[in-house]
């Protein structure tokens, strides 16, 4: 292992604030993730538009271009892609509170043991420095955790690559082991909604949906809240009958299409020597984590009354929209999914960097 694998908290490098995307970088990214979507679109991939475009881009940010997204254009198609969520909550949801409530727990649980496993791994292994390996290991926040990793010393782009490569390889893997190893049918685009003629109305609701969702979840400091501050407003609207509509599919295959870009625009502008020696390792704690997803369903989906695709959704250490998606497309609980990986964002978000100062405060107490 090099010495730069092994950077302490004294050298760790920080980042000076990213210089705003040039246009030309932001078309670039949407032109070759449109390819990219279109191509594993004509082949019958599942979820195209997003595989495809996250795919290409993240060879094209590799091979030394700096493809970008836009944040407040991904925020409006993430906006969509709440409202086309929260399209899934029924009123049936409040039957299962006890599920959920259970189906929390070992979310909870399940955290801080790949959590902690990763953080040996990547201490005693990739060697690591303390701050670096503790935010990487969480299974959720990146943005957050990056942000919490450089504030105390960490390294982000570590951080950053872990968490990226964590996010790409489950998406690409989870939908594919469902079409071929358990036979079931995830779909290239969304199925257009059947029965369901929108009015006016209805899509002024959705539009209001989206409006009132995301500035409302920012206010209220929200985590995720371009995503999750839409599915809340949308899912009280469809719950109290407001309307039944959902945005139309091909509004929703553009959402995937901004949500991949924006997970290959992550490789951007990063050495390759570092992303090949920080990816091999994201790779292994990657599966670490799969393991303990196929090991914990195995062992609690009965108990719980869950089924087990829906617990390996919850539990897949993916992000939440790419989840719910995978959900959505499947017909597999979605409203159940989406909501286990909002709470799981919650925990991450909420609980990992106050940790982080406890323990850093009780250790710097027991020297002094």
């Amino acid at each position: 292992m090099t010495d730069r694998m092994s950077a302490t908290t004294d050298d760790a490098p920080t980042l000076r604030a990213p210089d705003p995307p040039r246009l030309r970088d932001q078309a670039l990214a949407l032109a070759v993730g449109a390819v990219g979507g279109g191509i594993f679109f004509a082949l019958g991939m599942p979820l195209a538009w997003m595989l495809g475009s996250m795919i290409f881009v993240s060879v094209l940010a590799l091979s030394g271009q700096r493809p970008a997204v836009n944040k407040k254009f991904r925020g409006v198609m993430v906006a969509i892609l709440g409202v086309f969520l929260g399209s899934a909550f029924s009123p049936e949801v409040a039957d299962r509170a006890m599920q959920w409530a259970q189906a929390l727990l070992v979310l909870a649980v399940y955290i801080m043991v790949g959590s902690a496993i990763v953080y040996v791994y990547l201490r005693r292994v990739a060697k690591f420095d303390p701050v670096t390996s503790y935010f990487a290991s969480t299974p959720g926040g990146l943005s957050e955790m990056v942000l919490a990793s450089e504030a105390m010393g960490g390294d982000p782009r570590r951080v950053s690559l872990v968490h990226t490569t964590r996010v790409l390889l489950i998406v690409l893997i989870i939908p594919f082991w469902f079409r071929l190893a358990m036979d079931l049918d995830v779909p290239s685009m969304m199925p257009q909604q059947p029965g369901v003629v929108p009015e006016l109305s209805d899509w002024l609701i959705l539009l209001a949906c989206a409006v009132i969702g995301w500035p409302l979840a920012q206010l209220c400091r929200i985590p995720a809240a371009a995503l999750v501050g839409p599915m809340v407003v949308s899912a009280v609207a469809h719950l109290l009958g407001l309307t039944y509509v959902t945005p139309p599919p091909v509004m929703v295959a553009a959402g995937q299409l901004v949500l991949g870009a924006s997970v290959g625009c992550r490789f951007a502008g990063t050495a390759l020597t570092l992303v090949w020696q920080t990816v091999r390792i994201a790779v292994v704690t990657t599966l670490m984590l799969l393991g303990l997803t196929v090991g914990t369903v195995l062992l609690v989906s009965e108990l719980i009354g869950a089924t087990p695709e829906a617990m390996a959704l919850v539990l897949a250490p993916g992000g939440l929209a790419e989840m719910s998606l995978i959900a959505l497309a499947l017909g597999i609980d979605t409203a159940f999914v989406s909501s286990m990986h909002v709470f799981r964002i919650a925990l991450v978000v909420i609980l990992v960097p106050g940790l982080y100062k406890l323990f850093r405060h009780r250790k710097n107490r027991s020297r002094g």
